[in-house]
């Protein structure tokens, strides 16, 4: 395998140009694939297709059509929201919407938009409210309060936010069947509210809306925070290195890194070979991973480098003979870093899936980048400098801040002589975070990666402040045989269940909106207006007795399709062949995942069939399964990971030493960190998300890279002088001290993004910031006196081995002494 490594650094250093020009058409190839990079996706990207629950709601765009997937925009209007200039903006907004042709086209027919203004409307009998007195709305506004139907609709629609100022809410609902219709439809609501004259201000809040500021955050916040991670990351990288010309290459790899990325984004997406989706928040943060990665590599390179030449070597030879030596550990380091993140790409959220690709594929370009281009321009300039007899002596990369290398080489000593104060510490502070991440909560929404000072995310919190949660559409797919006794009168008792306020599931802010239990109740009650006597009677037939007659139910269901076809069809699909299929409808308002699960629970124990038979979805339901999704696959990914590390790496060390153990002594260290992240995170609150779940493929990545540093290093040292405890406080003084400034960098690099004004955005920076400290901390404290111990083994099977020899040579001499007494 030696060979290998010698070819590789042989070929990159000794023809530097001829490696500037295949980096250099490379680079033009892959960064032609901007041009092809498709727009941001919106906050849908964090929405998965490929679950029961969307494919529940596929079920209702294509059987139920009339009552398919409906998407709420919602105008929230702030001012004297209740005088009569006001309510009669809203009316006038309302009138707007619904006579634009687009908006019409695809709006609801049930309940196409509500406002104050309507339910004051119809309460006070007041036909143009622009023209109605104070009092007149006053006295409409008290007896809304008499009306327990219309105060619950008014209380969903009336508030005040959190300064106590009035806000009006209208709703208007529309068809998301086509959803390019329904997005045009959206932006002409917003265009007509804001076009309206009159004293309140407008906010819509639509998926229009929310994909909008999405976009132009993540892309209007991308730029400077890779910019300031740059500069940030530049001066530490000077302040390490104290060389502008390694400062200048360091800089230019990156850029070349981040061009690769960007280019191969292109090319593997929509516009290129549609392999992957649009870029999305989370792609945009890998151009910001690949800066703090990279560094790690030219920091470690540059560091080997300079110690060969500090040792006597040419420049030429001590770049081939430094790089030699950083190859192994850093393409074992990128390769498990980039399993982990590949892990992401089996995310049935497209976002998470993407982001695996994406940073998966630039772990490996960066680190080809940083291994070539660096090593090659500094072969060309220092050989030169050394003919010129300018190359002047280069300064330890461990000595860069004062007193770093000798603090180090004590640690060094410290931790492999009395190793055991660390390991308890160590394993005490475990404990205690291991108690602490039994209190990790579990939240999710698109809108967390909203930036937080957006227009719409502002009206989501005056919305919420006033009048709580908005609600939304939760469609009750059954798929289970309609004319069963069971089936049949289940579906009717889930509809008066729902008729009481007090007996309905908590989540439920209003009756049924749409089953056919309220269709036939309309229909065979006097009165009601659908009221049919034949359908009646034969509702009354098929209903008698305590088991019911499949044979009447289906005549009573032919009667009803043949009277109220339209209707019928909008709630059940009868498949005389096979199974049948109903949709229950409800409006639900819930404020976190807890109050989802409960509803769900809730609604699973009104049915008394089969738990499969029931599927329930809407918004907030596909985020709490999403949530649910990504933690399985982050626990299968964590153990997926850490197997893949484990074998990769055992597989090497047995073949290069026949040391397989080596591989436990990496990963062991990982899974404690792992340990730290967590309870660190419920100890500051802050959530696991998908966005959050990265942490455990970063911490996995990272935290190997900074353990095969160690024990590279370590084996180099034990090689070169037996001794465990000298080789441990070498490792320290060298590539510990060179490991701090990559941990100090990375972490600034991750860090910048806790700037971000996307909460969940802003807790990924904070946690990979606290991942990379964890990681150096616990490679420098566990590792060392592992690799002492492996040492002191090593050492031990020596003389054993030596003992056995001599042994066996006091044998052969004595017997040879035998035969030349007996000759």
């Amino acid at each position: 395998m030696g060979r290998i490594w010698d070819f590789v650094s042989a070929a990159i250093t000794a023809r530097p140009w001829w490696t500037l020009g295949v980096l250099f058409v490379i680079t033009l190839l892959l960064g032609s694939g901007i041009a092809l990079r498709a727009p941001f996706a919106g906050s849908d990207a964090f929405l998965t297709d490929s679950s029961e629950v969307a494919q529940a709601s596929q079920d209702v765009e294509n059987l139920f059509s009339d009552n398919a997937g409906v998407a709420r925009t919602t105008i929230l209007f702030e001012g004297d929201v209740l005088s009569p200039a006001g309510l009669a903006q809203m009316d006038e907004v309302l009138a707007g919407v619904t006579s634009d042709p687009d908006v019409a086209a695809v709006q609801s027919r049930s309940n196409p938009a509500v406002a104050p203004s309507t339910v004051i409307a119809a309460v006070a009998g007041i036909g143009d409210l622009g023209s109605a007195t104070p009092a007149q709305i006053e006295s409409a506004v008290a007896s809304i309060e008499a009306i327990p139907r219309a105060k619950r609709a008014f209380d969903r629609l009336y508030g005040t936010d959190d300064d106590g100022a009035p806000l009006g809410i209208a709703a208007v609902y529309l068809d998301s069947s086509d959803r390019e219709r329904m997005l045009a439809a959206q932006e002409n609501v917003e265009t007509i509210a804001d076009a309206t004259p009159g004293p309140l201000s407008t906010t819509t809040v639509s998926t229009a809306s929310l994909n909008r500021d999405f976009r132009q955050g993540t892309t209007r916040l991308s730029a400077p925070f890779f910019g300031l991670a740059v500069i940030l990351i530049g001066a530490l990288i000077f302040l390490f290195l104290r060389r502008l010309s390694d400062l200048v290459v360091t800089m230019l790899g990156i850029i070349v890194s981040v061009v690769w990325i960007i280019g191969a984004e292109g090319w593997l997406g929509p516009n290129g070979l549609a392999l992957i989706g649009a870029p999305n928040a989370l792609t945009a943060m890998v151009p910001i991973i690949l800066v703090s990665l990279s560094v790690d590599y030219s920091i470690q390179a540059v560091a080997r480098y300079r110690e060969h030449r500090i040792a006597g070597e040419p420049a030429a030879q001590a770049v081939r003979n430094g790089l030699r030596r950083v190859l192994i550990p850093l393409t074992l380091a990128a390769l498990t870093t980039a399993i982990s993140f590949a892990t992401s790409a089996l995310s049935p959220v497209d976002a998470i899936g993407n982001f695996g690709v994406v940073s998966g594929l630039g772990v490996a370009l960066s680190l080809v980048v940083m291994l070539s281009l660096g090593p090659a321009v500094k072969v060309i300039i220092d050989r030169r400098k050394e003919a010129e007899g300018t190359l002047t002596a280069p300064r330890p990369v461990s000595e860069a801040l004062p007193g770093m290398r000798k603090a180090a080489e004590r640690l060094g000593i410290s931790v492999a002589r009395n190793s055991t104060p660390y390991i308890v510490g160590v394993v005490a502070v475990s404990v205690g975070f291991a108690f602490a991440a039994t209190g990790l909560t579990s939240e999710f929404s698109p809108r967390d990666v909203l930036p937080g000072g957006s227009q719409t995310a502002q009206a989501i919190d005056s919305i919420e402040a006033a009048v709580g949660e908005a609600s939304e559409h939760v469609n009750v797919v059954i798929k289970a045989e309609i004319t069963d006794t069971r089936t049949f009168l289940n579906v009717f008792e889930i509809t008066e269940t729902f008729d009481d306020p007090e007996a309905r599931p908590p989540g439920a802010v209003s009756p049924m909106e749409a089953s056919l239990g309220l269709l036939v109740r309309d229909v065979i009650t006097p009165g009601s207006g659908e009221y049919d006597s034949d359908v009646a009677a034969a509702f009354e037939e098929a209903t008698a007795g305590l088991i019911l007659d499949p044979a009447k139910i289906q005549s009573f269901l032919d009667l009803l399709a043949a009277k109220n076809p339209d209707g019928l069809r909008r709630v059940l699909v009868n498949n005389p062949a096979g199974e049948d299929t109903m949709l229950l409808r409800f409006s639900g308002a819930t404020t976190d995942n807890v109050e989802t699960q409960a509803l769900l629970d809730d609604l699973d124990d009104l049915w008394f069939g089969a738990e499969e038979e029931v599927q329930v979805t809407s918004t907030r339901i596909r985020s709490l399964e999403i949530l649910e999704s990504v933690a399985d696959l982050q626990t299968a990914a964590i153990l997926t990971t850490v197997a893949a590390a484990l074998i990769v790496l055992a597989a090497f060390f047995w073949a290069t030493d026949r040391e397989p153990v080596l591989a436990v002594i990496a990963v062991v260290p990982v899974v404690i960190v792992l340990i730290w992240v967590l309870g660190t995170m419920a100890l500051l609150r802050i959530p696991f998300s998908p966005v959050t779940s990265l942490i455990t493929a970063l911490c996995i990545g990272i935290g190997v890279d900074y353990t095969i540093h160690v024990i590279h290093r370590y084996r180099e040292q034990f090689t070169a002088n037996r001794d465990p405890e000298k080789a441990a406080a070498q490792t320290l003084a060298t590539t510990g001290a060179a490991l701090v400034g990559s941990a100090v960098t990375t972490a600034i690099g991750f860090g910048v993004m806790a700037l971000s004004p996307a909460a969940t955005i802003a807790q990924f920076g904070i946690v990979a910031a606290i991942t990379i400290a964890y990681s150096l901390v616990v490679s420098v404290l566990l590792v060392p006196p592992a690799m002492a111990v492996w040492g002191a083994f090593r050492n031990m099977r020596l003389q054993s081995m030596v003992e056995r020899m001599w042994s066996d040579l006091d044998v052969a001499i004595d017997a040879t002494m035998e035969d030349s007494a007996g000759a």
